[in-house]
């Protein structure tokens, strides 16, 4: 236990949240993991281990970074599949969980790439073919002597090879699929007595969806569209990244949705299923009221620049959107993306009164001074950043998309919802609000602070207390 006080008791056992890696400058999905993680060890007492795949050289430069940003706390790890299995004696290495799968490392498999490759990163050795692609990867441990051997283009029916080698680099064994190494690692880690793996990442949840043991529980968090871009709703097509995870829905101990939408949609196309719940994110919203007293005119989003929050919407609507007397409301975004020049050049060409100001660790305190916030986005899975900014009285203007705003704005007394895509009406809303003296708005502000405390942490860690319990039932009954 790492707290004295349990405001929200959480199912026995060992907690981990299942990542393919933790970017730099995250956001989204990341930072929703990193606060459910955070609100478990705070509110029911638990240690959370976030697990990862993604190979790094130094993850301490990684959990100092998080601490640094106060995303993890005292309670919160973060552990690695390449950097513990770096650990292993050999004992722990012979004797793992998958050796039943091993085939013999002959010369046909296991061939150390030696002096090839690119040797830049002592830990890891890498070989790519002409067209750039990894043919061959071999990890070390700090000594100098391999631990691991990964090829990408075997002859033969099976077309990967991975070998996992003894303290002195020798070869123990082969496994033809690495998602044994992945399930042998997830084997190695505490119970206590049920391992709890709330999977959040669509690349992780195509191996944790097979994985299956008496004692652990494998939740699955859709934090995303399930269906491909352009195909009808709800009949449409399953995005191919998640093709896997969602033909085998009824596989996991649970399946978490953000909205009730997406879940209703999710039924209709699949058919209905007994492991699926509803739990939006959380967030920490402020008990005191917000400051009502605030101009007007100040805009303020937080998003990434990537082609699906539609930053460009935005950019237009204020442009369109007029003076308030000799003065034009304006709008600060803060994230980072691939659609930055673009949307640069389209400030320039629209006039608009808009800046780019990058990423920052301290964006979300720009609510407490805003007037108004800004979502533009094609389709969101929940819009935390709603709940965000009405926690700090911001007034919310959103796309009316699939799928969370009209869970949570409810249009004309905590926020406002626009037709999708309506640049004309986005415009429309932002001349409302900026031409509406602050006293006036001020009990808008007020709704919006008490919608957003229906989402605090203690609300939605009860809520996934509820599934986490009905998960490891159902379980239970069928086994």
């Amino acid at each position: 236990m790492t707290s004295n006080t349990i405001t929200v008791p959480l199912p026995e056992g060992s907690h981990y949240a299942v990542m393919w890696g933790i970017p730099d400058l995250y956001a989204g999905m990341t930072n929703s993991m990193l606060h459910r993680c955070r609100a478990f060890v705070e509110l029911a007492g638990v240690e959370v281990t976030i697990l990862t795949y993604e190979y790094r050289p130094d993850y301490d430069i990684v959990r100092t970074r998080l601490r640094e940003r106060g995303a993890m706390i005292d309670g919160m790890h973060l552990m690695n599949v390449w950097e513990d299995l770096r650990g292993w004696d050999d004992a722990k290495l012979r004797n793992v969980s998958g050796a039943s799968q091993f085939v013999t490392p002959d010369d046909t498999l296991f061939i150390p790439l030696g002096d090839q490759g690119d040797h830049t990163d002592p830990l890891r050795h890498t070989l790519h073919d002409p067209d750039g692609n990894v043919v061959q990867i071999d990890y070390f441990r700090a000594d100098g002597t391999m631990f691991a051997s990964d090829r990408r283009k075997v002859p033969g029916p099976k077309s990967r090879a991975f070998t996992l080698c003894d303290s002195a680099g020798q070869p123990i064994g082969t496994w033809q699929k690495i998602w044994e190494l992945y399930w042998s690692w997830l084997d190695s880690l505490p119970r206590d007595p049920v391992a709890w793996f709330i999977s959040d990442s669509k690349t992780s949840a195509n191996h944790m969806v097979e994985y299956r043991r008496d004692d652990a529980v494998v939740i699955h968090v859709v934090h995303g569209s399930h269906l491909a871009p352009g195909t009808g709703r709800p009949h449409g097509e399953l995005v191919e990244s998640r093709r896997r995870a969602f033909e085998r829905l009824d596989d996991w101990d649970g399946v978490v949705f953000l909205t009730r939408q997406q879940l209703d949609e999710v039924d209709v196309l699949l058919g209905p299923g007994k492991n699926r719940h509803v739990i939006p994110h959380g967030r920490h919203v402020p008990t005191t009221s917000p400051e009502l007293k605030r101009s007007s005119l100040k805009g303020v989003m937080l998003t990434s620049l990537s082609k699906r929050k539609q930053i460009g919407h935005a950019v237009k609507g204020i442009s369109r959107a007029g003076r308030v007397g000799l003065r034009r409301p304006h709008l600060d975004v803060f994230g980072q993306g691939a659609q930055d020049k673009p949307l640069r050049k389209l400030i320039v060409r629209h006039r608009a009164n808009v800046d780019l100001r990058g990423y920052s660790d301290d964006a979300a305190r720009e609510f407490d001074t805003a007037s108004f916030s800004l979502l533009t986005s094609s389709n969101e899975a929940f819009g935390l950043v709603l709940v965000e900014s009405m926690g700090h009285g911001c007034i919310p203007i959103s796309y009316d998309m699939p799928y969370g705003p009209a869970e949570i704005i409810t249009h004309g007394v905590d926020g406002y919802l626009v037709p999708a895509d309506d640049i004309e009406a986005l415009a429309a809303a932002i001349r409302r609000i900026t031409r509406t003296k602050p006293a006036q708005l001020a009990p808008m502000r007020e709704a919006a602070h008490r919608r957003a405390l229906e989402f605090n942490d203690e609300h939605v860690t009860a809520r996934w207390a509820e599934a986490m319990q009905a998960a490891l039932a159902a379980k239970r009954a069928g086994a």
